[in-house]
């Protein structure tokens, strides 16, 4: 979930599929709140969560992983670690602020009340910023031991990261650098599919409408009709099936995704989704405060309809990034969403 490099039309895919994908989280966001103000009926928001939470992580996971082998290659494992690790480590460190900020001067009105000690205790992550430390700890275990470097290689790494997989899916620790390991396994696949081998495949239409039909018939089958346990919620109750139905339907929905994703890129609508995936950063850094925001003025309001909620919260928590995104990039206030130029080596 960094700013894309260059795309062609060969790979805009991946592109539109960290626009599905993102539109997903921020969904998965708004939803989760009006479950906790109980403006959702609980079995509509089980339902809806298991269906995104079965897909969206695991798609940004592996399209991450796509693009690791070329930065390593390009600038070599230290130097791609060294900034890496400082974006993330800022952008973690700021949005906690910003994020925690906004909470804290919300608190009485907000579902949960957040004090500034609560902010405070960085180790614990503020919401969805958890990610933020999961890339740097999947991006140090994808340097390290390069998994695309020979077949046997990648097939040990990806069977350690299966079973890893398995021994922490649905889990949800509490603090930073614990949470989401079970998503090492799509970052891995990504790292040793890479970018120009996931164009390839991106290309052959028949192969990608099968995979688009079958896999969202499967993940639909899983989401609606299941308990499938989702790969980083879920983990109180799990058990064998519920794992076992939980692997399938990530796998079926992820696969769905970037399949639906490589359709999309040869249609009209293309440039748009494409754009939110550009902007996924900024949109998964500043969706939060903006959905939370619009769920309260709705409910002062009186609107009280959940799918009003659902679709009004959706639009914001994605427009209204884009917006501070392009206000930003006027400004050069780069630090907002990137490193600020004392701490960007390419800048100094």
């Amino acid at each position: 979930m960094e700013a894309s490099p260059g795309t062609s039309a060969r790979d805009r895919s991946v592109d539109v599929a960290r626009g599905i994908a993102i539109v997903a989280i921020v969904l998965g966001h708004v939803e989760r709140g009006l479950a906790s103000s109980s403006l959702l009926p609980y079995d509509t928001a089980l339902t809806l969560d298991r269906l995104l939470y079965l897909f969206h992580l695991a798609t940004f996971a592996y399209l991450s992983g796509l693009f690791v082998r070329r930065a390593v290659e390009r600038d070599g494992p230290r130097a791609m670690l060294s900034r890496r690790i400082t974006l993330f480590v800022w952008l973690y460190l700021l949005w906690t602020v910003v994020q925690g900020t906004v909470r804290v001067a919300a608190s009485s009105v907000a579902n949960t009340p957040v004090t500034v000690a609560d902010v405070a205790r960085i180790w614990v992550p503020e919401g969805q910023l958890w990610f933020l430390p999961w890339l740097i700890g999947v991006s140090v275990v994808a340097a390290l031991t390069q998994p695309w470097r020979s077949r046997a290689r990648g097939a040990v790494l990806l069977a350690l990261a299966a079973v890893l997989a398995l021994a922490v899916w649905g889990y949800d620790p509490l603090y930073a650098f614990t949470r989401g390991w079970a998503l090492l396994l799509p970052f891995l696949i990504g790292c040793v599919v890479t970018q120009s081998g996931h164009a390839v495949a991106a290309r052959r239409t028949t192969v990608v409408a099968v995979a688009a039909v079958v896999g969202t018939a499967v993940w639909l089958w899983v989401g609606l009709g299941t308990t499938a346990t989702t790969p980083t919620t879920g983990g109180d109750e799990r058990t064998v099936p519920t794992v076992a139905l939980g692997v399938l339907g990530c796998l079926a929905g992820t696969v769905a995704a970037l399949a639906v994703a490589a359709l999309v890129a040869r249609t009209p609508v293309a440039g748009v989704v494409a754009l939110l995936g550009r902007r996924s950063l900024e949109i998964f850094l500043a969706h939060i405060v903006v959905a939370s925001g619009t769920r309260i003025l709705l409910d002062r309001a009186g609107v009280g309809d959940p799918w009003m909620h659902l679709v009004a919260g959706t639009t914001l928590g994605v427009a209204v990034p884009l917006l501070v995104a392009v206000v930003a990039d006027r400004l050069r206030w780069t630090w907002v969403f990137g490193l600020p130029r004392a701490l960007d080596p390419s800048r100094r």
